[in-house]
C-alpha cells in the first residue's frame, strides 16, 4: 500500500496492530531496480515481524509488489520538492513523523534523506552506495564534496563492489572502519542453467540454428547499447550460423537502436522483448550473454546469467572482471574496444565447444563466490546491528 505524505500521521494511527517501524528504507525511487529489488527480498528473507517500512522520495513505488504481503512493509510516498532548503526540512518531518530507529538511504538521489536524518539527530544512519555513474567517478564535484560531509558521519557507509570501495575511501573520506563491503548475491535455484524452447522459438522464428546473443536490461545511455548493435552488425557476416542480438528491457533508447539497427542492416537480426518480469526465462532462451555498458558497479543481471550457465562477453567496468570466471575474463573489453568486442561474438558465435566450457565455469564460479543466503544474512546483520546500537542512545 502507498500513501502520500499527507496521509502519513493518520495512517500511522490506524495501523498500529503493524508495529513500530524499525527500519526505514529511503529511496529516490522505488521502482524495479537492482537496489530496490535486493532490498525487497532481502525483506522478505527476513520473514515477518522485523519493522520494516519504505519512503519513495519521487512517490514511484513499483518494487513494492516485490514485497511479501506477510511482512507488512508499510511504503510511504514522499513530501512534495519545494526548494533545495525547503525540501530537507520537510523530509525530516517525514522521518520524524516516522520515528524509525534505523535510517537506511540508497544512492545520490537519497543523500537529502541523510542530511535530514541528521537534522532530526536520528542515529544509526547507514547510506548504501549501490551503482557508479558519472558523479561517482569524481566529475560531479559538488556531489563528490556532499558525500565528504555527509557519509563519514553515518553508522555504516555500503558498498557492493572494490571499485565502489576505493571510491568511498579515496573520494568520500569515509574511514574504512565504518565502510561495509556486502558482495551482491545471486539466487542459484532461480538462475540455473535451462531451455526455455517457447520463448527462443518466438526469438529465431524456429531456426534451431540459430545462435542468440542476449542482453538483459534498461534501455539508457549510459548501457551503451549502440556499441553492442555496431559490433554485432560487424561480427556478423563471418558467423558460420544465423544469429540474432535479443534485446530484454526498454527506456529512452528504444527508437534511437531501432533507428539504428535500420541503418546497420540488422534490424531483421534484432528481437525487442520489452521489459520482462521473470528475467530468468530470458537467460533460459540465449546462448550468450552480452553487455556493453560504460557505468555500473557490480551487476546483478551478469551475475544471473552466470547462475544461468552462459558464457559472457563485458566490458570491462567496476568489478565485471573480478566477477567472472577465471575462464571467461579474457573476453573482457574496454567499453570503446569495438574490434575486440565484435572479435569476440564471432568467436562465440562458431564456437559451441567454448560456449559451453564459459558458461559452466561461470556457474561453478558464481555458485561459489556469490550465494544469495550469505548476502541476505549480512544485509540482515549489519541491519540488526545497528538497530541494538540505536536502543543504546540515549533517549532512545
Amino acid at each position: 500500500m502507498s500513501i502520500s505524505y499527507q496521509q502519513l500521521s493518520k495512517h500511522i494511527s490506524i495501523d498500529t496492530q503493524v508495529g513500530p517501524v524499525k527500519y526505514l528504507h529511503i529511496f529516490p525511487e522505488y521502482n524495479r531496480g537492482g537496489a530496490e529489488i535486493r532490498v525487497s527480498r532481502t525483506i522478505n528473507a527476513m520473514g515477518p515481524g522485523h519493522g520494516h517500512a519504505v519512503l519513495s522520495i519521487s512517490g514511484r513505488t513499483d518494487a513494492a509488489d516485490v514485497l511479501d504481503p506477510s511482512c507488512n512493509v508499510r511504503v510511504f510516498q514522499g513530501p512534495p520538492k519545494k526548494g533545495p532548503i525547503r525540501f530537507p526540512i520537510d523530509l525530516w518531518k517525514c522521518v520524524r513523523d516516522i520515528n524509525p530507529s534505523v535510517v537506511l538511504t540508497y544512492n545520490w538521489g537519497a543523500t537529502d534523506a541523510v542530511l535530514a536524518a541528521k537534522i532530526a539527530r536520528f542515529r544509526p544512519v547507514i547510506h548504501n552506495e549501490c551503482g557508479l555513474s558519472a558523479d561517482l567517478d569524481g566529475k560531479g564535484w559538488r556531489r563528490q564534496l556532499a558525500r565528504r560531509v555527509l557519509l563519514p558521519g553515518c553508522y555504516r557507509v555500503v558498498v557492493t563492489s572494490f571499485t565502489l570501495y576505493d571510491l568511498a575511501i579515496r573520494k568520500f573520506g569515509v574511514p574504512k572502519n565504518k565502510i561495509a563491503f556486502i558482495k551482491t548475491g545471486v539466487n542459484t535455484e532461480r538462475f540455473s542453467p535451462g531451455m526455455n524452447d517457447e520463448l527462443r522459438e518466438k526469438i529465431t522464428h524456429g531456426d534451431c540454428r540459430s545462435v542468440v546473443f542476449g542482453y538483459v536490461g534498461s534501455l539508457r545511455p549510459s548501457k551503451n547499447v549502440p556499441m553492442l548493435l555496431r559490433a554485432f552488425a560487424a561480427a556478423k557476416p563471418s558467423m558460420e550460423c544465423p544469429a540474432v542480438l535479443a534485446l530484454f528491457g526498454d527506456g529512452p533508447e528504444r527508437e534511437r537502436l531501432t533507428d539504428l539497427a535500420r541503418d546497420l542492416g540488422i534490424l531483421e537480426s534484432l528481437y525487442f522483448h520489452g521489459y520482462i518480469d521473470n528475467p530468468e526465462c530470458a537467460f533460459n532462451a540465449i546462448d550468450v550473454n552480452v553487455t556493453a555498458s560504460m557505468s555500473e558497479a557490480a551487476s546483478n543481471s551478469l551475475l544471473e546469467a552466470m547462475a544461468s550457465g552462459l558464457p559472457v562477453v563485458s566490458t570491462d567496468i567496476a568489478d565485471n572482471k573480478r566477477m567472472l570466471s577465471d575462464e571467461n575474463r579474457p573476453f573482457v573489453y574496454a567499453h570503446d574496444d569495438h574490434a575486440g568486442y565484435t572479435s569476440a561474438l564471432k568467436t562465440l558465435a562458431n564456437d559451441l565447444q567454448m560456449r559451453n566450457h564459459l558458461g559452466e565455469a561461470n556457474r561453478s564460479h558464481v555458485c561459489q563466490e556469490y550465494p544469495v543466503d550469505r548476502m541476505y544474512r549480512e544485509y540482515a546483520n549489519l541491519w540488526s546491528q545497528a538497530a541494538e546500537f540505536a536502543m543504546t542512545r540515549p533517549g532512545r
